[in-house]
């Protein structure tokens, strides 16, 4: 696999900008929100690697409605603002290439002295990182729009590396349709897959492209093994669907319990406390109330 080069951030006239031409205050303030958002994702990103079946339907989403259904989105989104990036949002998509939007983007104010120039050095790197290191995709990251460059909101444009892409896209049954065999798939799943194939150019009319059939060389002599492992937003989508399935709160926070008790089984078990007559009575308002605001409400009512 080619090496895609350095990340824009670090290759020549990519270095961050300065803070100076503001006061002491600004620029002391400034850095100290950096560094306490580069403190975020040296400590975050190792944590959230993607298992590749979680980044296969992001990449075989064909439009950008498709992309935002998927969990991996929706949690890249999530994760970008809970570390202090933003709310980021896709604008933009073509196979392989992604455009980014960041309004009102925070790290902006990093830089309340600079103007008329592109800042956001720590979101390119953020983006870069995430694709490559938690999505094991080769990329390249540059910010197109800048809001201290003089434009409505921060842009930024991803471009996947193809070789990387197919590498983690393509699944045994993919591998299967490119080399003329009917994989064990229903119509409707072998539709899809044809049309995703058809879309990454790997397919033409049906039969393999000329792209496809450079893949499919290389593939061969590539022996990869996927890795299986539970994707980072598995536990918030289990508790996020224990919610929608309880009807009252106390229903679904004893549930939310066991799931998160069970996420953690390896632990060594500590004796249950002993329970007063008076926390006894407040669990059981709890399983016969229908929101955290409403059981506070009885709290206090009782005091």
């Amino acid at each position: 696999m080619a090496d895609p080069g350095l990340p824009p951030f670090m290759s020549a006239g990519g270095a961050p900008p300065t803070m100076s031409d503001g006061s002491f205050g600004q620029s002391m303030g400034a850095f100290g929100a950096m560094l306490k958002l580069q403190q975020n994702i040296s400590d975050r990103f190792p944590k959230v690697k993607v298992p590749w079946s979680g980044t296969r339907d992001f990449l075989k989403a064909s439009t950008i409605e498709m992309i935002r259904s998927t969990s991996l989105y929706r949690f890249h989104m999530d994760f970008f603002r809970e570390i202090g990036l933003g709310n980021m949002q896709l604008i933009s998509y073509a196979p392989m290439h992604y455009i980014y939007a960041v309004p009102n983007n925070p790290v902006c104010n990093f830089y309340p002295a600079l103007n008329n120039q592109k800042v956001c050095v720590a979101t390119t790197d953020a983006l870069h990182r995430f694709f490559r290191e938690d999505l094991e995709l080769e990329c390249t990251v540059e910010e197109i729009e800048c809001i201290k460059n003089g434009n409505d909101v921060c842009k930024f444009k991803v471009d996947l590396q193809p070789i990387s892409a197919y590498q983690v896209m393509l699944d045994d049954h993919d591998k299967m349709i490119l080399s003329g065999i009917r994989p064990p798939v229903d119509d409707n799943e072998l539709k899809d897959r044809v049309r995703a194939l058809t879309v990454y150019k790997l397919l033409e009319s049906g039969r393999l492209s000329e792209i496809g059939n450079a893949y499919m060389q290389f593939a061969s002599s590539m022996k990869v093994e996927e890795k299986i492992f539970d994707p980072p937003w598995k536990l918030k989508e289990e508790l996020s669907s224990i919610a929608d399935s309880h009807s009252t709160f106390g229903g679904a926070f004893g549930a939310m319990a066991k799931t998160v008790q069970a996420q953690q089984s390896d632990k060594p078990v500590t004796p249950e406390p002993v329970v007063s007559e008076e926390t006894k009575q407040l669990q059981e308002e709890a399983k016969k109330t229908d929101s955290f605001a409403e059981l506070l409400a009885k709290m206090k009512k009782g005091q």
